[in-house]
C-alpha cells in the first residue's frame, strides 16, 4: 500500500501490486512492435546481400531495437518503477544509442564507397565502448556525458557523409544511393526533432507522444533499407530537392519564430509575423538562389524541348531524316555516354540497372530498340522524368512519319501516273515512229527508245540507303561478270548511315557504274573488274578497275562525256587514269548532294 497527499492535501492510497501482461499500456506495445520491425528489415537486408555495409546496417537496427524496447519498459510504466531498474534500463537505452551512432558512422565509412584504409570503423567503436563505460560505471556526469558522445560519433558520420558527397560526383549511381541514405536519416531524425525537440524547447504541448514517434525511425530504417538495396534510386531526383526545401522551410520559420519570441519587448503574434516576412523575404530567395548556383538540378522543360524540335521538322521530307534526327534529339537532351541500337522489340520504354540504363522502343521499327547509357555524360541516372519527355517525342515523331509518309504516297502516285503517261502516250509513238523511219532513222530512234526506258527506271527506284542500294548494284554486276566470264573483285568499307538516297542521285550513280562496267566489258576484254566503295567523313568514293586491253577509247570519248555530266550534276569529281597497264575511274560525291 502506498499513501500520497495531492496538492490540495488530501491524502491519497494506492494498492501496490505486481503487473500483468494484460496492463501493459497500448504504446508499450507499439514500441515492441516498431523495434520488431526495425529488427526484422536490418536481418533480411543482411541476408539479401551479406556485405560489410548490410551487416553494419544490421547492427544499427540491432542497437536501436534494444534501445527502444528500454525505453518502452520505463517510458510506459503506470506510476512508479524501481529506482535500480529505471537506471539499468537508462544505461541500456543510451549505451546502444551511443553504438546506433558509432555502427551509423561505420556504415557512411563504407557505403555507398569505402572511403579509405584509415581505421575509421574501429576508432568509432572504441569512442563508442568508451562511452558505454562511462554510462555503466557513472564515470564523469554518467548518463549525461552519453549525449556528448553521441553528438560527437553523429558529427563523424555527418563528416563522413559529406566525403562520400565529393568522391561520388562523378558516380550516379553511388550519389543517388547516398541522396536516398541521407534523406531517409535526415528526414527521420527532422521529424522526430520538430515534434519533440522543438516544441519542448518552446514550451509548447507535444503534439505527438514520443513513444509514437519512435515510428519515424522506423520509417526512416526502412528507407535506408530500400537505399542499401538501390530500389528505385533514379526516382530521388524528382523529390529530393522538394523535400528538403519543404524540410528547412518549415525548421527555418520554427526557428526564426523561436528566436523573435525569446525578445521580451514581442509578442507572440508580433514574433510569428515577423518569422514569416524574414522567412519569405530573406530565406526563400537566398536558398533559391543557393540550389541555382551551386547544386546542379538537370532542367528538362517539356515546353523548350517542344519549341526547340518542332521547327527541325519543317524540312524534313524523308523518313531517313527524321530517323537521324530522332537519334539527334536524344542526343541533345539527354547526352548519354553511348546510344547504341539492339534487336529487341520492346512495348514501352524501360529504365534498367537502377537508372544506368534507359530502353527506349523505336518509333520506326517495332522490333528494335535504342539503348541510352548514364545520362548527362554520366552525371546522373535516367528517372520517371526521362521516359516521359520520351513518350511525348515519340507522340511527335509519329505524327510526323505520318505526315511524310502521306507526302511520300502522293508523290509516288503522281509519279506513277506520269511514268504510265509517258509509257503508253510517248512509248507507243516512239515504236510507231521506229515502224516507219527509214533504215537510216532506226538507230537514232532505237536510242530514243533506249533513254525512255533508262528514265522510266528512274522513276521506278523507290528511296533506298546507300547499304540497300549498292546490295542491288552487287548482285546486278556479279551477274554481269559471271556471263562475261569475268571476275568481280568487290570491296566495300566505312559505316553507311540509314539516310535514304533520292531516286534521282541512285539512278545517276548507277548508270555511272554501269556505264563504266560495261566499257570494260565490252572494250578491255578483261580477266577481272574490281569495283571498291568507301565513306569516310561523309564522302563517297566509288572506283572501278579493270585490267586488259587499255587502247581502245579515251578520255574524251561520248560516255565518257555522259559520265563527266552526271557526276557534275551531282556536285561531285570523277578521275580517269591509267596504272599498271589497267584502268581506273575514281568517282567521289559528297553524301549530303544525294540524301533525300
Amino acid at each position: 500500500m502506498l499513501q500520497f497527499m495531492g496538492a490540495d492535501g488530501e491524502l491519497n492510497t494506492v494498492l501496490i501490486r505486481d503487473r500483468h501482461i494484460v496492463d501493459l499500456s497500448w504504446d508499450f506495445w507499439f514500441q515492441l512492435l516498431v523495434a520488431t520491425g526495425i529488427c526484422l528489415i536490418g536481418g533480411v537486408v543482411w541476408a539479401a546481400q551479406p556485405s560489410k555495409a548490410t551487416s553494419l546496417y544490421a547492427l544499427t537496427g540491432l542497437c536501436l531495437t534494444i534501445a527502444i524496447v528500454a525505453a518502452a519498459v520505463y517510458s510506459t510504466r503506470s506510476f512508479l518503477i524501481d529506482g535500480k531498474l529505471f537506471r539499468y534500463l537508462s544505461n541500456i537505452n543510451s549505451s546502444n544509442a551511443i553504438l546506433f551512432s558509432s555502427a551509423l558512422a561505420s556504415l557512411l565509412w563504407y557505403y555507398p564507397q569505402r572511403l579509405g584504409r584509415f581505421p575509421a570503423v574501429y576508432i568509432s567503436f572504441a569512442a563508442g565502448f568508451v562511452g558505454v563505460i562511462t554510462v555503466f560505471f557513472q564515470i564523469g556526469s554518467g548518463a549525461s556525458d552519453s549525449y556528448i558522445y553521441t553528438l560527437l560519433i553523429y558529427i563523424a558520420a555527418i563528416v563522413f557523409a559529406a566525403t562520400q558527397w565529393f568522391y561520388t560526383r562523378h558516380k550516379p549511381v553511388e550519389r543517388a544511393a547516398l541522396l536516398w541514405f541521407l534523406l531517409a536519416i535526415f528526414l527521420g531524425t527532422g521529424l522526430f526533432a520538430g515534434f519533440q525537440l522543438i516544441p519542448a524547447a518552446l514550451g509548447m504541448d507535444l503534439l505527438i507522444p514520443q513513444s509514437v514517434l519512435f515510428a519515424v525511425f522506423l520509417l526512416m530504417y526502412a528507407g535506408i533499407a530500400l537505399g542499401l538495396l538501390r530500389y528505385r534510386l533514379f526516382d530521388i531526383d524528382r523529390w529530393w530537392f522538394e523535400i528538403w526545401s519543404w524540410l528547412l522551410g518549415g525548421i527555418a520559420v520554427i526557428l526564426v519564430d523561436f528566436a523573435l519570441v525569446s525578445i521580451p519587448a514581442l509578442s507572440n503574434t508580433a514574433a510569428l509575423s515577423l518569422a514569416l516576412a524574414a522567412v519569405g523575404w530573406i530565406y526563400f530567395p537566398l536558398r533559391q538562389w543557393f540550389w541555382t548556383r551551386f547544386v546542379s538540378v538537370p532542367t528538362r522543360d517539356l515546353q523548350n524541348i517542344l519549341q526547340s524540335s518542332i521547327p527541325m521538322f519543317v524540312d524534313i521530307r524523308e523518313v531517313g531524316e527524321l530517323r537521324l534526327l530522332w537519334i539527334r534529339l536524344l542526343e541533345d537532351i539527354f547526352s548519354p555516354l553511348s546510344i547504341s541500337p539492339q534487336n529487341k522489340a520492346l512495348e514501352q520504354s524501360e529504365i534498367r540497372d537502377g537508372g544506368q540504363l534507359l530502353v527506349v522502343n523505336e518509333v520506326f521499327d517495332e522490333n528494335h530498340s535504342i539503348e541510352m547509357a548514364m545520362a548527362e555524360k554520366g552525371r546522373r541516372l535516367f528517372n520517371r522524368g526521362d521516359i516521359a519527355i520520351i513518350e511525348l517525342l515519340q507522340a511527335q515523331f509519329k505524327v510526323a512519319i505520318s505526315a511524310v509518309e502521306a507526302r511520300e504516297e502522293g508523290r509516288f502516285a503522281e509519279r506513277d501516273r506520269i511514268r504510265r503517261d509517258i509509257h503508253d502516250d510517248l512509248g507507243a509513238r516512239l515504236l510507231t515512229l521506229l515502224h516507219r523511219s527509214a533504215d537510216s532513222e532506226r538507230p537514232l530512234v532505237r536510242e530514243a527508245i533506249k533513254d525512255l526506258r533508262a528514265l522510266l527506271e528512274a522513276l521506278d527506284i523507290p528511296p533506298r540507303s546507300l547499304s540497300q542500294m549498292l546490295t542491288a548494284w552487287k548482285l546486278e554486276f556479279e551477274e554481269r561478270c559471271q556471263s562475261a566470264d569475268v571476275e568481280l573483285r568487290w570491296q566495300q568499307s566505312g559505316e553507311y548511315p540509314l539516310s535514304l538516297l533520292t531516286p534521282e542521285s541512285q539512278h545517276q550513280l548507277q548508270r555511272i557504274v554501269r556505264e563504266a562496267v560495261s566499257n570494260a566489258l565490252r572494250h578491255a576484254l578483261p580477266t577481272y573488274v574490281a569495283i571498291t566503295v568507301g565513306l569516310k567523313e561523309d564522302r563517297l568514293s566509288i572506283s572501278i578497275k579493270n585490267d586488259g586491253s587499255v587502247t581502245e577509247g579515251d578520255s574524251s570519248g561520248r560516255g565518257l562525256s555522259i559520265m563527266r555530266q552526271r557526276v557534275a550534276g551531282l556536285q561531285g569529281q570523277l578521275n580517269i587514269q591509267i596504272e599498271d597497264d589497267c584502268w581506273i575511274l575514281d568517282v567521289s560525291v559528297d553524301m549530303s548532294e544525294i540524301i533525300g
